[in-house]
C-alpha cells in the first residue's frame, strides 16, 4: 500500500468480515475526539458502528486493493448523507481523503440533492468540508450538522470575445457568523458561484460580507476569519483573486477600517493619504480596477468619498482600455431608496464623482449597499448596484432576488448576466448598446414591437411657447376600456419629457423624468426602452452620437411589465385631439428595435 496516498484507490462493497478491522480504525482514528465530549466507551462505539455499518451505502475504500477505510454514502429522496468517513491514520494529509471527497460530491452532484453531513464539535474536519462548500446549519453540545446545497447543470460564464477578461460581481451578504440565517442564504448564492463554467479570472466582492456593526475588535476580526476561512473557504484565492470594496458594515468607524487593512493586508496600499488599504487600485493587462471608499472616517463617514485621487488614478491609467470603479454606496439613487449619506453618496461628492467618471472614460461604477440588482446609465456611464449575495431583506420585497454577476469584457464593451441562488439567469445586458443610425429608423405604424424587445424612439420637433405647462404628447399607447398603459410627452412649466407606466389597471401610474425642453425652440429626443434593464431601462439622449442618461423614477420595475400595444395616437392622447394635445409644431416620430 502505497503510504503516501498517490496508488490507485476505488470503492467496494463491505461485507461481515469488514466489520471488526473496519471497528478498530474507527476507534483508532476516532477515539481521543469522542473522548472530548464523553460520547466514548468500547460498548457504544460498538453499538453505534455496527448500525452504521449495516445501513444501505456503506463502502470499503481500497487502495492498490488493500482495505484502508470506509464511508457511508446514503441516498434518501430529499438528500445525499454522508457518514462514517474513516481513513487509516497512515492516509492522513496525503491529499487521499480530498480525492474520496471530490468522488463522492461529483456523484451527488449528478442527482441534484444537497449532501449532509455531522462533525464533532471543535474538529480539525470542520475546515475540510467547509473548503468543499459546506456550511454549518447548527451545533449542539456534541456536532454540528453541515450542508452543501444541491448542485444543478453548469451556468454557462459569458466569455470575452477575442481578448478580454471574465469575472463576478456580487456584494452585501452581512455573514460571519457561524449557525445564522445569512450563513445559509450566502451558501446558497456561492453554490450557484461555483456553477460557472469555466471559473471567473476573479471575484469583486462589494462589501458588507459580514454583519459586523460592534464595537468589539475581537469580535469583527472572528466574523473575518469565519467569512474568510469557512464560507469562502472553497475560493482558490491565490488562483481567483478575490478583492473587496469597504462597506457600512464593515468599516464604520477608524477600528473596523483598521480591522479591515488587517485582516486584507494584501490588498494593494496604493490610496489617497490616510486611506492605504481602505481605497486602492487594480491594474490587470488593459483593465483599471479602481476601489474606493465611500465611508472614510477621516472625510466625515458615511457617504463621504474624495475624488482628487480618483482623478489622479484615471489620468494616470489613460491607456487602460477598460476602466471599472467600485464603491459601496451608489451615486445615484436605486429603485427609489433615496436618501443622503445613508443610502446615496452625500450630494457635495455626487456630482464632482461622476463628473470624474465621465471625464476619465469609465465604463461602469459597481457599488451595492441597496439590496437589489439595477443598471442605470449616466452621461453614458453604467452604475451597476448589485446587493443580493446572501442578505435576506430585499428593497423591495417581491420583486427583487439573492444573485450574483458574472461578466466579461472585450473591444465591444461590456456584457453581463445576473443569475439567482438556483442559477437561472434573470437579467442580461449588452453594453453599449447597438443602436443603428438614425436614417435606417422606420415610422411609427411600420414598426411592431414584441414584449422584451428593446426599442427605441426619436421625437423632432418645435417646442411649445414659454409659459405652457399643460400636459403635451409624444405618443401615447391606445388601449379601449383602459388607461393607456404607456405615455411619452412633455409635462410642468418647464416642459419635461415625462414617461408614465400603467401596465396594470387600477393600479398607480409610474412616473420617469427626464430633461426639460427649451420652450420655442427645436428639439431631436431618443427614448429608448430597454425592458432587461428595469427602471433604468428608459433612457434618452439629445443628439445622435451623445451618451445615453437613465431617465430618474422611483420605481423598482421598468418596461419589462409592459405589453406593448398595437394602436398609437401621435401628437395627443388616446381620447382624441383634446386629450393633452402637443401644442408645439411639425412633431415627427420614427423608431427602431435593436438586440438588448
Amino acid at each position: 500500500m502505497s503510504s503516501t496516498g498517490t496508488g490507485d484507490w476505488r470503492f467496494g462493497p463491505v461485507s461481515e468480515a469488514d466489520f471488526e478491522p473496519l471497528l478498530a480504525l474507527r476507534i483508532e482514528v476516532m477515539r481521543e475526539h469522542l473522548e472530548r465530549v464523553f460520547r466514548y466507551s468500547p460498548e457504544r462505539a460498538r453499538r453505534v458502528f455496527r448500525a452504521t455499518f449495516e445501513e444501505p451505502g456503506m463502502r470499503l475504500i481500497l487502495l492498490d486493493g488493500e482495505r484502508v477505510g470506509c464511508v457511508g454514502f446514503r441516498r434518501s429522496d430529499s438528500e445525499i448523507k454522508i457518514d462514517s468517513f474513516y481513513l487509516d491514520r497512515r492516509l492522513h494529509n496525503t491529499g487521499l481523503g480530498t480525492r474520496i471527497l471530490k468522488t463522492l460530491l461529483d456523484e451527488a452532484d449528478a442527482t441534484g440533492l444537497p449532501v449532509g453531513l455531522e462533525v464533532l464539535k471543535g474538529s480539525k474536519a470542520d475546515r475540510f468540508y467547509t473548503r468543499h462548500g459546506f456550511v454549518k446549519l447548527s451545533e449542539d453540545e456534541i456536532e454540528g450538522h453541515y450542508e452543501r446545497p444541491a448542485r444543478g447543470q453548469p451556468i454557462h460564464a459569458l466569455l470575452p470575445r477575442g481578448q478580454g477578461h471574465q469575472f463576478v460581481v456580487y456584494g452585501d451578504a452581512c455573514s460571519g457568523v457561524a449557525g445564522a440565517l445569512h450563513e445559509r442564504t450566502f451558501a446558497g448564492v456561492n453554490a450557484a458561484v461555483r456553477r460557472l463554467a469555466p471559473a471567473p479570472e476573479f471575484i469583486l466582492f462589494l462589501g458588507d460580507e459580514i454583519a459586523g456593526y460592534t464595537a468589539d475588535a475581537d469580535t469583527l476580526r472572528k466574523q473575518w476569519r469565519h467569512w474568510l476561512d469557512h464560507e469562502m473557504a472553497w475560493l482558490d484565492r491565490r488562483t481567483i483573486p478575490l478583492w473587496h470594496t469597504t462597506s457600512n458594515h464593515a468599516t464604520y468607524d477608524a477600528m473596523s477600517e483598521a480591522v479591515f487593512r488587517e485582516v486584507h493586508d494584501h490588498l494593494p496600499c496604493n490610496g489617497p493619504p490616510g486611506q492605504e488599504g481602505l481605497s486602492y487600485w487594480v491594474r490587470r493587462g488593459d483593465l483599471l480596477l479602481v476601489f474606493v471608499h465611500t465611508l472614510w472616517t477621516g472625510l466625515g463617514g458615511e457617504g463621504h468619498v474624495e475624488t482628487d485621487w480618483l482623478r489622479a488614478v484615471l489620468h494616470q491609467h489613460g491607456d487602460a482600455r477598460h476602466k471599472l470603479v467600485a464603491g459601496h454606496h451608489p451615486i445615484h439613487s436605486v429603485n427609489g431608496f433615496a436618501g443622503a449619506y445613508q443610502r446615496d453618496v452625500g450630494p457635495e461628492h455626487a456630482t464632482e464623482f461622476w463628473d470624474v467618471l465621465v471625464e476619465g472614460g469609465v465604463l461602469a461604477y459597481l457599488c451595492g449597499h441597496i439590496l437589489a440588482f439595477d443598471v442605470q446609465a449616466h452621461r453614458g456611464v453604467l452604475q451597476i448596484c448589485t446587493a443580493g449575495a446572501g442578505t435576506a431583506h430585499r428593497m423591495p420585497e417581491g420583486v427583487e432576488y439573492l444573485h450574483a454577476v458574472q461578466a466579461a469584457l472585450d473591444t465591444q464593451g461590456l456584457r453581463y448576466q445576473v443569475f439567482d441562488a438556483e442559477g437561472r439567469v434573470r437579467e442580461r445586458l449588452s453594453w453599449p448598446l447597438p443602436v443603428p443610425p438614425v436614417e435606417q429608423w422606420q415610422a411609427l405604424g411600420e414598426t411592431h414591437v414584441d414584449k422584451d424587445e428593446v426599442v427605441a424612439f426619436r421625437f423632432a420637433g418645435h417646442a411649445a411657447a414659454a409659459g405652457t405647462s399643460t400636459a403635451q404628447t409624444f405618443l401615447s399607447a391606445s388601449r379601449p376600456g383602459v388607461r393607456a398603459p404607456l405615455w411619452i410627452g412633455l409635462s410642468g412649466p418647464t416642459q419635461r419629457l415625462t414617461v408614465i407606466l400603467e401596465p396594470e389597471p387600477g393600479r398607480s401610474p409610474h412616473y420617469w423624468l427626464g430633461p426639460a425642453i427649451t420652450a420655442g425652440a427645436p428639439f431631436d429626443i431618443q427614448l429608448l426602452v430597454h425592458p432587461g434593464m428595469g427602471p433604468g431601462g428608459l433612457l434618452y439622449r439629445l443628439a445622435a452620437n451623445a451618451p445615453w442618461s437613465s431617465l430618474s423614477a422611483a420605481s423598482a420595475w421598468g418596461a419589462e411589465r409592459l405589453d406593448w400595444p398595437d394602436r398609437w395616437s401621435v401628437g395627443h392622447g388616446q381620447d382624441g385631439p383634446g386629450d393633452r394635445a402637443f401644442l408645439g409644431s411639425n412633431l415627427a416620430v420614427s423608431t427602431t428595435t435593436l438586440e438588448g
